[in-house]
């Protein structure tokens, strides 16, 4: 084989290598016809969209829940997505918008409630959808199932895994929004958020919050399983309650 013909073949062996190391995004930056003529800030969505959709495309070749959750940490580093979440509301973008839909539920798949509690106003304020197949029709009834899965996760290690995590904090903005937003959810839904907080705070010895918080739960609907607790504390605290066990 003559020294022009290998130096060639080395070089297109380079160019495969190279095109297959590509993240999603430089895929879509490479393969982009987005027209010239659109907004900037649909230009970029028309980006990130063909990125996701690579990216849920690949997520369907793993068979495990860990396996799943390092790739969506990898190719949100690698594709900057939270980079474009902020343009996207910096600029006060307002639209149909599945790259942020599927990032907000990859951050609470991530257990990064910090970050994704962030953007809740905003995911509520534009009446963002879920993906085709999710039965959770709004988001505050989503961020209650998954946060009250993950109290209840911590209230099983015991007190000190409770108080040396920031989850009563996510559990004090949620309990917050809920009332001084008016969120409209399932009476069952409701009840499970105010009944974890109880219980978190009880853990952590903080009866006046924990009793509150049972009596909301209550209020919110009658059967939701505090009201044996909220004897309890009332005692301890020196109320009074009517609740029957």
């Amino acid at each position: 084989m003559s020294l022009v013909k290998r130096r060639q073949q080395k070089a297109l062996q380079s160019a495969t290598e190279t095109e297959q190391k590509k993240t999603p995004i430089a895929k879509a930056v490479t393969q982009s016809t987005i027209d010239d003529n659109r907004p900037a800030v649909m230009a970029d969505f028309d980006l990130y969209k063909v990125a996701i959709d690579a990216d849920l495309a690949q997520l369907k070749q793993f068979p495990d829940i860990d396996g799943k959750c390092e790739y969506k940490a990898q190719a949100i580093e690698q594709n900057d997505y939270m980079g474009y979440l902020n343009r996207y509301r910096d600029s006060g973008a307002n639209h149909p918008n599945a790259v942020i839909v599927w990032l907000i539920i990859w951050l609470v798949d991530l257990g990064r409630w910090s970050t994704a509690l962030e953007y809740l106003p905003m995911l509520i304020e534009q009446e963002q959808k879920f993906p085709k197949g999710f039965r959770t029709l709004d988001w505050p009834t989503f961020f209650i199932d998954q946060l009250y899965d993950e109290g209840a996760k911590h209230l099983a290690k015991g007190r000190d895994v409770v108080e040396k995590t920031d989850v009563m904090q996510l559990f004090v903005f949620m309990t917050t929004h809920f009332e001084k937003q008016g969120w409209v959810v399932h009476e069952l839904v409701g009840g499970k958020l105010f009944s974890m907080a109880a219980k978190l705070e009880n853990a952590m010895f903080n009866y006046g919050n924990a009793y509150r918080y049972c009596v909301k739960a209550t209020e919110i609907n009658d059967k939701a399983g505090v009201k044996k607790l909220a004897k309890e504390l009332a005692i301890k605290i020196g109320k009074t309650t009517s609740n029957d066990s």
